[in-house]
């Protein structure tokens, strides 16, 4: 049994062609970059906070034990 033109159209209906697929492949990665991004620049926002934080907390008790 051998595929005819009329089968090949009816395949490209349901299925997706290799341009399509190169398509929406190239469109995710672009989503999946801007997705890491964030979250890397979360991640170093975190990091910066939590210095942050205890330096603060280092000020708090030296002052505390300063008053007491």
């Amino acid at each position: 049994m051998t595929l005819t033109q009329v089968d090949f159209d009816q395949l490209e209906e349901i299925f997706v062609t290799k341009a399509e697929f190169s398509g929406y492949r190239s469109e995710l990665m672009n989503k999946l970059d801007e997705i890491l991004k964030e979250i890397l620049a979360s991640r170093q926002e975190k990091t910066i906070l939590a210095h942050q934080v205890s330096g603060h907390e280092d000020r708090v008790t030296a002052l505390g034990k300063a008053v007491s």
